[in-house]
């Protein structure tokens, strides 16, 4: 591993990768890309309302809304908009809804050598858009209702997008949404002693009541020829609450205890703006400046009243608040040195901060109030950060495209509060992948990187889940899990619709995150060094040679295998995996296995011209998820596929009318929490909880309708 790392760090060091930021629709794709490029006539039998439907469409290739890092650059979505990255980071899948399917010229998929500001990715999606006018760019909209099962209320979703001409050289796009979601959680637990013997039964109802308000706006600004401006603003306020109620018996039926409990979460908003600001001094060298800036807040209040059998009563009540934010500064020069190669070379700066505190108390009826003492429940986390880097983007021949690129990164993490920790960290984060095309129709493509992971400021503070009776304690000693990723994929398109994608990865990963001991409790934290590899398919298949035209299949899967040495028995075993990929709407499903064991999603879709209708199926299941804490393991899973169907339509006029059954199996989840004497280590097993969980919005059968179009 240090002959392969010496080896990568000299390959790059002396190269950098970068592609010339293309601002205009009518600019040309990069030299030597792969382009395929689809027009609106493409997409056209998909009756398309957004961009996100037209993107979800190209054949063999999958959303990916980029990674959860600190900054701007290294958060990179495979998604660009004419040849830019948006100065924002919002999911790209968010942001394409935005966009009206009507404004889109075509959408290119490149292969090779893009936009640097989506270095890294094998391919990426580039939507050209045409200018907004009066009569090009229609108000499109969304409404739907949904019922979730048990829930006994009707939730909704509206959504409308316009885009204003301002003038020749500027437009505005603006998108307003009003969410809600109301569903209910059943589980049942049975309770065992060491011996299996059952000692408890237990019934747990949870009922969310999520409501939400969401505007954006993005202005385009075109001032001289050479200048292009942009600003994007976004703010998204929450009105959340929710109810929960537990109770517990004996097997002979007598009441041990009762948990009735309520949670309201106030002042509770995300907002960001973002700005950026292209020069182009001439055809082969232009300058960028981008700046963003987040805001998230909540404050969350929980009471329990709480009855343990015969007669003792509590109330607890749990006040947190937490305010975090983030300041960004980038720049960047691209050069097109020659035909065959392009530089770009520049720096970032990244303030982050959050700020959290927990407060919990109790009191009997009558008693006084008790403050109940928990370490770092009260912490201040600040980061400052500053990067260099340098890139290459080299034409080799018109079959050969390399890209190579190189980043230093220093920092400073400084933790306030309970705890005081101030920290410095250095990186070096080399990256090379190239493109070969076996032949006009087959590619192959290679890469190799360093990748640091985002420290998650909230695993610095503890928190606490009474319903569950669960907790974990903040750590201040950190560090970002590391790793060199390698990855070598083979494409094959056999036609217009038709793609086939075969990829094999290894990372050898360093500072896993996972679960650790801290003082006795449990807490986020590193425990040495593991690896992550496995193969992944892709595939677009039309379905004509089978007897069914006008049909498609599409299906994405994943196997791999995480290994990493256990603190607490010493023996292999995988990396704790503690939250699970949910499915969303048929047709738009993606995948992302994490690291479980495996992972997939089939879509099927079969479009009957005559009625001017579509109808269709997706199937998705992943492999059950362990987490591995100090004394107690809890593993996870749905023993069978989630299955969603639907049916669309635009035979009653200029819409899209879709009504869609989702879950129809009402596939609940499995989860086996054994707990130990001692610690994991004794392998003496205490107690045992196995439960079944039906609802929310993923856990039941849920179904609605929803009528799209634009006017």
């Amino acid at each position: 591993m240090k002959t392969v790392r010496r080896a990568a760090l000299c390959a790059v060091s002396s190269m950098a990768l970068a592609a010339p930021a293309f601002a205009y629709a009518q600019d040309p794709a990069p030299p030597a890309a792969a382009v395929q490029a689809f027009d609106e006539a493409f997409f056209k039998t998909y009756n398309p309302v957004t961009a996100a439907d037209m993107v979800a469409r190209v054949p063999g290739f999958e959303l990916r809304d980029g990674d959860e890092r600190r900054g701007f650059g290294a958060t990179a979505g495979n998604v660009l908009i004419n040849g830019e990255r948006p100065s924002s980071k919002v999911l790209l899948s968010e942001q394409l809804k935005r966009i009206p399917a009507g404004m889109v010229i075509r959408v290119e998929l490149i292969s090779g050598g893009s936009s640097s500001d989506a270095s890294g990715q094998s391919q990426v999606v580039n939507l050209v858009l045409r200018k907004a006018t009066t009569a090009a760019s229609p108000t499109t909209y969304v409404i739907g209702l949904r019922h979730i099962g048990y829930s006994g209320r009707i939730g909704w979703i509206a959504q409308a997008s316009k885009s204003l001409p301002l003038g020749p050289n500027a437009e505005l796009a603006l998108d307003f949404q009003i969410p809600n979601l109301l569903g209910r959680g059943e589980s049942r637990d049975v309770i065992r002693d060491g011996a299996g013997v059952i000692t408890a039964t237990r019934i747990t109802n949870g009922q969310p009541k999520n409501r939400g308000l969401q505007g954006a706006g993005t202005l385009k600004w075109k001032p001289t020829a050479s200048d292009s401006v942009n600003f994007n603003l976004q703010l998204a306020p929450t009105w959340n609450a929710s109810e929960n109620y537990s109770l517990e018996v004996t097997p002979a039926g007598a009441l041990r205890n009762t948990l009735r409990g309520e949670s309201e979460y106030d002042d509770q908003y995300t907002a960001e703006a973002g700005a950026d600001w292209e020069h182009r001094f001439s055809p082969a060298f232009s300058t960028k400046l981008i700046g963003l800036s987040t805001l998230n807040s909540v404050d969350q209040t929980d009471t329990f009243e709480t009855l343990t059998a015969p007669a003792a009563r509590s109330t607890r009540i749990q006040a947190r608040s937490s305010d975090s934010g983030e300041r960004v500064g980038r720049g960047t020069a691209t050069w097109r040195v020659t035909e065959a190669h392009t530089l770009e070379f520049g720096g970032e700066g990244a303030f982050n901060y959050r700020d959290t505190t927990l407060d919990i108390t109790t009191q009997a009826p009558g008693g006084p109030l008790v403050t109940v003492p928990l370490a770092v429940s009260n912490a201040r986390v600040e980061e400052l950060r500053g990067e260099a880097f340098v890139a290459d983007v080299w034409t080799v021949s018109p079959k050969l495209n390399v890209e190579t690129g190189f980043t230093f990164e220093a920092s400073r993490i400084t933790q306030t509060g309970d705890q005081s920790k101030e920290r410095e960290f250095t990186y070096a984060k080399p990256r090379i992948s190239a493109t070969y095309a076996l032949s006009p129709t087959s590619q192959l493509r290679a890469s190799l990187n360093r990748d640091v992971e985002q420290l998650d400021f909230t695993e610095f503070s503890s928190t606490v889940d009474f319903v569950n009776t669960s907790s974990i304690q903040g750590n201040p000693n950190l560090v970002p899990q590391q790793a060199w990723k390698s990855r070598i994929e083979w494409q094959r398109r056999f036609s217009a619709r038709g793609a086939l994608t075969l990829a094999a990865f290894y990372d050898a990963v360093e500072d896993v995150h996972d679960l650790i001991d801290v003082n006795g409790f449990d807490a986020y934290g590193n425990i040495g060094d593991g690896t992550r590899k496995g193969i992944e398919v892709r595939a677009t298949l039309p379905l004509a040679f089978i007897g069914l035209p006008r049909a498609e299949l599409r299906f994405n899967g994943l196997i791999q295998e995480t290994e990493v040495t256990d603190p607490k028995t010493g023996e292999k075993r995988s990396f704790s995996i503690t939250s699970e990929r949910q499915g969303t709407a048929p047709g738009t499903v993606t995948l992302n296995g994490g690291d479980k064991d495996w992972a997939y999603v089939v879509n099927f879709r079969q479009e009957v011209p005559k009625l001017k209708s579509a109808f269709g199926f997706a199937a998705m299941q992943w492999a059950g998820r362990t987490e591995y804490k100090r004394a107690e393991i809890i593993e996870a899973k749905r023993d069978l596929p989630r299955v969603d169907l639907f049916v669309e339509t635009t035979a009653f006029g200029p819409m899209t009318l879709r009504v869609y059954m989702n879950n129809i199996k009402a596939v609940p989840e499995n989860r086996l929490r054994t707990f130990y004497v001692g610690d994991r280590a004794s392998g003496i097993v205490s107690r045992t909880e196995t439960r079944v969980s039906r609802g929310g919005p993923d856990g039941t059968r849920s179904y609605g309708f929803q009528v799209s179009g634009k006017f």
